[in-house]
């Protein structure tokens, strides 16, 4: 599985929505139920299932699936 569609079942997985229904050009500004309580839990399972670590201050930075999913891929690169 490609890192971008993780990501996307990942975070579809937390906030109970259809990956389908998720695009790179979504993120907390337009997913109502992408709060504060499921962007820990979005980000704990990220780190958990593809073994990165993220700071709270990269996550936040990040304001769509797509810049989140980058972000990833280069962590996974540098190793």
């Amino acid at each position: 599985m490609k890192t971008s569609e993780k990501v996307i079942e990942i975070i579809a997985d937390v906030l109970d929505a259809d990956p389908a229904e998720l695009s790179p050009t979504m993120g907390p500004h337009n997913l109502e139920e992408w709060d504060s309580v499921n962007a820990l839990r979005i980000l704990t399972n990220i780190e958990a299932e593809l073994k990165v670590r993220l700071s709270l201050e990269q996550f936040a930075s990040v304001t769509t699936i797509g810049a989140l999913t980058e972000l990833i891929q280069n962590m996974i690169l540098l190793g």
